[in-house]
């Protein structure tokens, strides 16, 4: 890509700039502040869309000149126009938007940018600078080349279309199932070196036919089986023969108690009902009569003449019949409410009376009651004591037989998977040592992928034969210059004298800067390069930047270079090697420009 001219007006720094590139090199000299570095980033701003120091496009207008209403940069090239422009509201007009810029231009517009890229995307770009062939067929014939198996290859390609890692996790995590089968079949932690020629223990021989031996110890097992099944019927009848027997013995011991109160229970009865009778007779004795009752005193009356009736009737020659009855009735009443004639009992002394005839007889119900009860426990007691008298059966004799029928049970069934484990044990233990084999195999396959597909795989294989040549590029730009050559290595790291780049001062960082720029320049076909701060060099170094730049634009590897120093003054046409212009710039403006071409015309 090579540059004709570049025009700026009112972006940052640069205010004013109408840049005629008329050699092949172009160096821009000026104090700090004069605008290099905007004129820098307006080339950036105008190739590749980049805002450089804002990070979002609504700040665009921070990037509009101090009293300027509007920015715009221009740059004319021999393959197209670059126009943006920046108005004052900050809206970007970029006449060359749907065009993507080639890949390695950021790289030449800005140096240092190469050297800041993580290793991963160094690779990244560099596969595509160095043109290394990614496709998966061509991933797929370099597996292939280091033996892997067609198989395992067809199956991981298509993950590569997400990137080399993706194809790298899916083959680990294969390796790892792997692992895993290898364990299950074996029964053991996977290792390398065990699992290579990983054999079980031999099958131990046996005196007679697996086959009989088995179904001899079967046999015997289930009569075992039987035996302890009937051992524990026996011992749960026992048990629960045993537990019937302890609560008949509480049982018996509760009878005993209520059947020894008979006799007492009897006493008390005869005491209750010798109480009643005494009461009933107090009663006949006072007279039972309520005389407060209604018609009680009618009635005593009644009675009374009744018994004068009876004295008389038999002198008076009353019907027999009559008197009869009047005698019946009157021994009647005096049988429950004595003698009509008497003097009437004290209420107080009837209700006492009554009273405790009442206790007595409620004294009496009870004792009854209990004396029935008591009697009954009897019964049940003799009863008891009777079956009381039969064997309760011993468990520890049964424990004791079904723990041996138990042990001799489990003798037979070991001794019964021992004979059937040995039924074909050879056979089992070929096929075992063939699946751990392929097991095996599997992860050795699945591991040697995943590391053909990691970072130090293919990749740096692929980077390394394209690294040579590369790094061959910048030694001879560094003989040119007469500086140290850089190199990368096959981890991506770039190194100077042996020095990683981090190490560097400041002035080796911007020579390995340079060389790499220059490089990427000539390899991506953009032939194009722009160098700030060339002033970070002594007078030496600037000198020899300037010589080596005009070498390789004198053989055509590059097209147009534009370098940006801080200077005090703008150096003169003869002290300038071939093919340079130097301009001076102040306050964003070009003041003056001097070229070999100048000198030679004048002269």
């Amino acid at each position: 890509m090579k540059l004709h001219s570049i025009h700026a007006d009112g972006f940052l720094g640069a205010r004013t700039i109408d840049l005629p590139l008329i050699e092949p090199i172009t160096l821009v000299a000026g104090q700090n502040g004069a605008g290099k570095s905007s004129l820098k980033d307006a080339i950036s701003f105008a190739l590749v869309a980049d805002l450089c120091r804002v990070s979002k496009k609504g700040d665009a207008e921070t990037l509009i000149s101090e009293g300027a209403s509007a920015a715009r940069v221009f740059v004319q090239t021999d393959t197209s126009d670059f126009e943006v422009h920046i108005s004052k509201a900050g809206k970007i007009t970029d006449h060359a938007s749907g065009r993507e810029p080639h890949a390695a231009l950021p790289f030449v517009l800005d140096p240092a940018r190469f050297a800041q890229l993580a290793e991963a995307d160094r690779r990244i770009m560099l596969f595509g600078l160095l043109g290394i062939e990614t496709s998966h067929k061509a991933i797929g014939e370099r597996m292939t080349r280091r033996g892997l198996s067609a198989e395992k290859i067809a199956a991981v390609l298509p993950l590569l279309r997400a990137g080399f890692s993706a194809g790298e996790k899916h083959a680990k995590e294969l390796a790892s199932q792997a692992r895993g089968a290898w364990k299950a079949v074996t029964g053991e932690p996977y290792g390398d070196k065990k699992a290579e020629g990983w054999e079980p223990p031999p099958v131990a021989a046996l005196a007679g036919d697996p086959s009989a031996l088995a179904e001899n110890a079967e046999a015997r097992a289930h009569e075992f089986a039987q035996q302890v099944s009937d051992l524990q019927q026996d011992l749960g009848a026992a048990r629960a023969t045993r537990e019937a027997a302890q609560q008949r013995a509480v049982r018996i011991e509760r009878l005993r108690d209520q059947a020894g109160m008979v006799e007492r229970i009897k006493s008390r009865l005869a005491t209750a009902e010798e109480n009643i009778s005494h009461c009933k007779a107090q009663l006949t004795a006072a007279g039972s009569e309520d005389p407060k009752a209604p018609g009680s005193y009618l009635l005593r009356g009644m009675a009374s003449t009744l018994g004068e009736f009876v004295e008389i009737a038999d002198d008076a020659g009353i019907d027999a019949s009559l008197t009869n009855r009047a005698r019946t009735h009157l021994a009647e009443y005096r049988k429950l409410h004595g003698d009509p004639n008497a003097k009437p009992a004290d209420p107080a002394r009837l209700a006492e009376i009554r009273h405790a005839l009442q206790t007595a007889e409620s004294g009496a119900a009870n004792a009854r009651r209990d004396l029935a009860a008591a009697e009954a426990a009897g019964a049940e007691l003799e009863d008891l004591e009777k079956a009381a008298q039969a064997e309760t059966p011993k468990t520890g004799d049964i424990e004791t037989r079904l723990a041996d029928a138990q042990r001799r049970l489990a003798d037979w069934q070991t001794d019964a998977r021992k004979y059937r484990d040995a039924t074909g044990a050879a056979e089992r233990r070929t096929q075992q040592i063939a699946s751990a084999a392929a097991h095996h195999a599997d992860v050795q396959q699945w591991s040697a992928i995943a590391d053909a597909l990691s970072p130090n795989g293919i990749q740096a294989e692929m980077i390394a034969e394209a690294l040579g040549p590369l790094n061959a590029r910048l030694a001879e730009h560094a003989a040119l210059a007469q500086w140290q050559p850089p190199r990368i290595g096959a981890d991506m790291a770039i190194t100077v004298g042996g020095r990683l780049y981090p190490l560097l001062s400041e002035s080796e960082r911007w020579r390995a800067d340079a060389l790499l720029a220059v490089t990427i320049a000539q390899l991506s076909g953009l032939r194009l390069v722009v160098l700030d701060r060339l002033d970070v060099l002594d007078t030496a170094g600037r000198e020899d930047a300037l010589f080596w730049l005009s070498d390789v634009a004198e053989t055509g590897q590059i097209d147009t270079a534009i370098i940006l120093a801080t200077l005090k003054a703008a150096p003169p046409a003869k002290a300038l090697p071939p093919h340079i212009a130097s301009h001076w710039i102040e306050h964003g403006t070009l003041i003056a420009t001097h070229t070999n071409q100048q000198d030679l015309e004048a002269a």
